[in-house]
């Protein structure tokens, strides 16, 4: 307890000293500060959002109304038993960074022990959460993507020797819902780390940025408007010098994807960006950073044990590898075999080590050989060239009843995917702070662990699942029709059979597959291609001094690799991109190079998926499967098709099986029409839901024999339901040529029957029924009605029928 309490008192004299301790209510310690000159701020800089905090901005524009904004760090009032905790700012934006390691090293821990955690608060936004304790849940798929985002932009900065557990948190306070908080969450854990005594290599910047038009216009921190506007928008993190992580979603479903070129632009661009965020993040830690905990260093013990690792067992890897293995299981149990022969020698010979030590020596050594084996060979571990693809397979069309399914496969990964078409109220309803209100392209990407022959670990969906599933979604969505064309949801299932690299690409290909099977529109496949990289550094500069690209990694080469370059796209262009690195960033050019060899290789993918299916399903001949179409009707006649609290509707699904979207444009004072789409899995439901929607949108006119179903009767005749919803009036002066009748007394029709009328007058809306107009008056039988007597009643025509408009007989 008393060296707890010396540890607490020393930490607190550290912290006064430093300037972080301050009284409630007071100004800042040290104010707030200028920034830097490249930015060119306004003169009075950020202040701060509690008072008696430190902060530095800087000045930035918003989207393509260029609205000027401070970005702000502050910190030393809030989380002071942090690390380091930063407040970040943005507008009226605030999200609250904190970043704490634990006093041990993990000496144990197989990989850097890095958490991270981000939440968005309903409160931030003004809202109570409409979940049955009303308060915030498990994390949103959403938050769950931004874990992600700022796991990859600050794991790669940390020292390879450090492994205390270390956790970076981040909630969402306050938005004004402009700009996502997840970039404002990647800039204050940057800072954060920086302030903290946590040894990090950082700081970095992030921004957002969007192409609007032809490509000649980058708009820098778009807002919801702007993205949705946008061919491209993308998520970048970097230093000063390289790129840490990029998420793009790209591509229009009339243009394709979005060209390489284009892309590199908006990359350069981007880094720009991100370097103005990072000077008053070095000012706040110049000014009140922490000292860093000095990182455990490789011993002489370990560092002999390296080489000694290296002496057993290069030459062993090397004929190993050359054996060009093409089985993802036996290369990996004969690199087993050698690791256990490797340590049985050392162990005979008495040599001192843990576990965890002879397994980072045998990485680093395997690792190393590959390497070389690529750089001085040009051979990969299966055989293959720097560039050559693994052997492809496609097909669709591989399951029964699904609306569309597909396999494909390169090398020992394959996906199986299935389409599901829906209504457009099927589509997910979001609830967040930015962007849609909706999902209506779903995919759902799911990694069994039968796909690696492991068995089952408990717990519900991973991380890696939902964000290989958002990449691939993001690739694919750009691609879909708009509603206006093809009003449907569509859900894809991405089921990982065989994995070993890249299965998230296998993703995109199958689920590309799967909606040409399904008939979905689209102009023509996503291809996706994984680019791997090996490099090597000057341990003095870190500049690089040579590097290989490889196309298509499989599992082994994206472990002992330095990059996992996912990027998905047409022929035409790219749709989605995300980057993992290993090393403390990837210069900016090699990643532009790498787009071009993606290029070449995602066009070799899509030549295979041509082969299997080149253009979507047509279900015009095909009474089997999946059938849908869409349908242009009159804006007027909607509420007739909805019927009275949605009856007609939920009477035409359920008669005919079908399903139908209605989608009004939001040019509806321009359009008179709107896009209806029919969905039926059965080609009799859809011919049957068309011809009730056709009759619906029939108009009756005089003449007409129809069918009517009675819905109500009155003491003067019947209100009948036409086939087009619409009510008419059968009189009882039309039921008979002879007889006169009393709905009311005489049992004549039952409600819901149905009964064959003939049209006999259309006017102002309302539908006058005839039955006896079917046959011909007998013979003597006065035709007309009988006219009424002087001075009574309203005028009338000289068949008896009322003028209109109504006037009433004069006196």
């Amino acid at each position: 307890m008393a060296s707890m309490l010396t540890r607490g008192a020393s930490r607190l004299s550290r912290q006064r000293h430093m300037g972080w301790i301050c009284a409630f209510g007071m100004s800042a310690v040290r104010g707030f500060a200028a920034t830097s000159d490249d930015a060119k701020p306004d003169e009075g800089g950020c202040e701060p959002t509690f008072k008696g905090a430190y902060c530095e901005s800087v000045a930035v524009e918003l989207g393509t109304e260029r609205t000027p904004v401070r970005v702000g760090f502050e910190t030393g009032r809030v989380a002071r038993l942090t690390d380091g905790a930063i407040v970040a700012s943005m507008g009226d934006s605030r999200v609250i960074c904190a970043a704490v390691c634990s006093r041990d090293e993990n000496l144990e821990a197989g990989f850097f022990p890095l958490q991270v955690d981000y939440r968005e608060r309903h409160s931030a936004f003004g809202k109570i959460p409409p979940t049955f304790t009303r308060r915030e849940g498990a994390p949103k798929d959403r938050e769950v993507l931004a874990m992600r985002v700022v796991d990859r932009a600050i794991r790669p900065l940390f020292p390879k020797s450090f492994s205390r557990d270390t956790s970076v948190q981040a909630i969402v306070l306050a938005t004004d819902q402009s700009q996502d908080p997840a970039v404002l969450a990647v800039n204050g854990a940057s800072a954060a780390l920086s302030v903290s005594s946590i040894p990090w290599n950082g700081p970095v910047g992030a921004v957002r940025v969007s192409v609007l038009g032809d490509g000649n216009e980058i708009i820098l921190n778009p807002s919801d408007k702007d993205v949705e506007a946008s061919k491209l928008t993308l998520f970048y993190a970097g230093n000063e010098d390289r790129t840490l992580m990029i998420e793009a979603q790209a591509g229009t479903a009339d243009e394709g994807g979005v060209p390489e070129s284009v892309v590199a632009s908006a990359l350069r661009a981007a880094h720009e960006a991100a370097k103005l965020l990072i000077e008053p993040q070095r000012r706040l830690q110049r000014a009140i950073g922490k000292e860093k905990l000095d990182p455990v260093q490789q011993t002489p013990e370990q560092a002999k044990l390296r080489h000694d690792v290296f002496d057993r067992s290069s030459e062993k890897l090397r004929a190993l590898y050359k054996e060009e293995i093409q089985c993802k299981h036996t290369r990996g149990k004969r690199m087993a075999e050698l690791k256990d022969e490797i340590v049985n020698s050392m162990t005979e010979e008495g040599m001192s080590f843990t576990n965890n030590e002879v397994e980072q020596a045998f990485f680093w050594v395997s690792s190393r050989v590959m390497r070389d084996m690529i750089f001085e060979d040009k051979k990969r571990l299966d055989g293959r060239g720097i560039r050559e693809l693994r052997q492809l397979g496609a097909q669709s069309n591989v399951l029964p009843v699904v609306h569309g399914s597909s396999i494909f496969e390169r090398g020992n990964t394959q996906a199986l995917a299935t389409v599901t078409i829906g209504k457009l109220i099927d589509a997910q309803k979001l609830d967040a702070p930015v962007g849609p209100d909706e999902r209506r392209m779903m995919l759902h990407y799911s990694f069994p662990s039968f796909s690696i022959n492991e068995t089952p670990r408990r717990g519900g969906l991973s991380r890696r699942e939902i964000g290989h599933g958002a990449l691939a979604e993001k690739s694919l969505a750009g691609i879909i029709p708009a509603a206006k064309e093809w009003p449907f949801a569509v859900r894809i299932n991405a089921e990982t059979m065989e994995s070993n690299g890249s299965s998230s690409m296998a993703a995109v290909c199958s689920g590309s597959l799967a909606l040409m099977d399904a008939g979905v529109p689209i102009k023509e496949h996503v291809g996706a291609i994984s680019v791997g990289l090996v490099m090597d550094e000057d341990e003095q500069t870190g500049k690089v001094t040579r590097y290989e690209l490889l196309s298509d990694i499989m599992g082994l080469e994206d472990v002992l690799g330095d990059m996992d370059f996912k990027i998905a796209g047409t022929r035409s262009g790219i749709t989605g991109i995300q980057l993992d690195c290993k090393p403390a960033g990837i210069p900016l050019d090699i990643l532009i190079e790498a787009m071009d060899v993606a290029s070449i290789a995602r066009s070799a993918v899509i030549d295979e998926m041509d082969r299997a299916i080149s253009k979507p399903r047509s279900r015009d001949d095909s009474d089997d499967g999946a059938q849908f179409t869409t349908v242009r009707m009159d804006r007027s006649l909607i509420g007739r098709l909805i019927g009275p609290k949605g009856d007609t509707i939920r009477e035409l699904e359920r008669t005919t099986g079908a399903k139908v979207s209605i989608h009004e444009e939001d040019d509806a004072g321009v359009d008179d029409q709107c896009t209806l789409g029919i969905f039926a899995g059965t080609r009799p439901g859809l011919d049957a839901a068309l011809e009730k929607i056709q009759l619906i949108a029939w108009v009756p006119k005089e003449g007409d024999v129809v069918r009517a179903k009675v819905v109500n009767q009155l003491a003067y005749g019947w209100f009948l339901r036409l086939p087009n919803e619409q009510d008419g009036l059968l009189h009882v002066s039309e039921y008979s040529h002879t007889r006169k009748v009393d709905p009311l007394k005489d049992d004549i029709f039952q409600i819901g029957e149905e009964v064959l009328v003939k049209i006999k007058d259309v006017s102002d809306g309302r539908v006058g029924l005839s039955v006896k107009a079917l046959s011909p008056a007998p013979e003597g039988t006065e035709v007309g009605r009988r006219r009424p007597r002087a001075g009574a009643g309203f005028e009338r025509n000289e068949d008896g029928s009322l003028k209109r408009p109504l006037r009433r007989l004069k006196d």
